[in-house]
């Protein structure tokens, strides 16, 4: 358990070029110049948070996984594809969701929830790489799909670039679902910090220059 803090450095190939020589901090990845760690005060709330993070997701800079975890704490974070980790703990008690627009998927609603409390896990990763942790997930196979119902928006394209239509970032998904579960007040607060790390992505990739300057990798 615990919040998810990259690494850091990212393997030669996975930060890009233009950014690689800046500053970030290790909570957000943003610079420090930049940082919203101040917009991801803890959160409580009844949903378990289960992230099911693929390897290589860590070292992205676009990555709004880590920015859930810091922002409830008592997310628990499995990464996949990683053979140094160890093996997952067992997960603690409730109605297993699994978050992930497959064709048999039920609409999330709190009814499917109601009296008790729900384990909700979030695969973290490209379309593939979701699917995938999905299928090979011990706890995933037995887990309820679920998928967000029709018509929720997304700012994803201003982040990365997507296999499939109407993809969504890991923050949007599960504020949209907490927004379902738990109430407005939650997903309010979750998508008012991913619009700030939206913005300041975007200012970060299109000043890099300027940016690195102001934020050099190893200090002033």
């Amino acid at each position: 358990m615990g919040a998810f803090v990259p690494p850091p450095e990212a393997p030669p190939g996975q930060e890009p070029i233009r950014t690689r020589r800046i500053l970030r901090c290790e909570a957000c990845w943003l610079p420090p110049s930049l940082c919203i760690c101040d917009k991801l005060a803890p959160t409580s709330v009844r949903t378990q948070l289960v992230l099911l993070v693929h390897h290589l997701e860590r070292f992205k800079s676009s990555n709004t996984g880590r920015l859930v975890a810091r922002m409830i704490p008592e997310t628990i974070v499995r990464v996949h594809g990683d053979p140094s980790r160890e093996p997952a703990a067992p997960l603690p008690e409730g109605r297993v969701l699994l978050l992930f627009p497959d064709a048999e998927a039920r609409v999330l609603s709190a009814d499917l929830v109601e009296g008790g409390r729900a384990v909700l896990m979030v695969p973290d990763g490209t379309w593939g790489q979701a699917r995938r942790i999905s299928r090979r997930d011990p706890d995933a196979q037995k887990a309820l799909p679920v998928k967000l119902p029709e018509g929720q928006t997304t700012r994803f394209g201003a982040l990365r670039r997507s296999e499939r239509e109407g993809t969504m970032s890991t923050m949007e998904a599960i504020a949209q679902a907490l927004g379902i579960l738990e109430g407005p007040e939650v997903e309010a607060r979750m998508m008012q910090a991913f619009e700030a790390f939206l913005e300041r992505t975007v200012y970060v990739r299109t000043n890099a220059a300027r940016v690195a300057m102001e934020n050099p990798r190893g200090g002033r």
